[in-house]
């Protein structure tokens, strides 16, 4: 098993770390994203774990919910900062979480949760956007959750909703 997540930890290092070097390759191509997103590995992961999906201390989830209306007025560094103040939110409270006593597997599903959440906002914050970063509001409330499917349920609504807007709007400039 330690093999086994070596071995995904350095795909995906190796992901991140082509990624890097070429943004526009992942603002570009939905293919590119779709060999960062780990969420189906992580609910496998998740199924190995005796059944239990609930932690000790809650996780609390950074809302996740977009107004279109909203979302079409804002300018690029508005949304991208939004984007990655969610990330980062959810990235502190993973990590404030993981390392609970007696939930070995819980926890290393959270720190691979927490390596994929910290290699999106890398290359989020690394995307060349024109203009000054913009202090975001929250347009809903967060809430808390002890669930951990729950939590992975958000972080694939992250990555389809807020982070796939953002890039689908940048490709429209970016990508020929």
């Amino acid at each position: 098993m330690a093999v086994s997540r070596l071995l995904l930890l350095c795909v995906v290092f190796s992901e991140v770390q082509r990624s890097h070097t070429r943004v526009l390759d992942f603002v570009c191509s939905p293919e590119a994203r779709s060999s960062l997103n780990i969420i189906t590995a992580l609910e496998t992961a998740m199924k190995n774990c005796g059944g239990s999906d609930q932690l000790l201390v809650p996780i609390r989830l950074p809302c996740v919910k977009i107004r279109k209306v909203t979302w079409d007025q804002k300018s690029l560094q508005q949304k991208r900062a939004s984007v990655c103040t969610s990330l980062g939110n959810l990235q502190q409270a993973v990590d404030s979480a993981k390392g609970q006593p007696g939930l070995a597997c819980q926890s290393s599903i959270l720190q691979r949760l927490k390596h994929n959440i910290q290699n999106h906002l890398k290359i989020l914050r690394n995307l060349e956007i024109q203009g000054a970063p913009w202090p975001t509001e929250a347009s809903c409330t967060s809430q808390e959750t002890k669930s951990l499917t729950k939590t992975l349920e958000l972080y694939g609504r992250l990555l389809r909703g807020p982070v796939e807007f953002l890039l689908l709007d940048l490709s429209e400039t970016s990508c020929s």
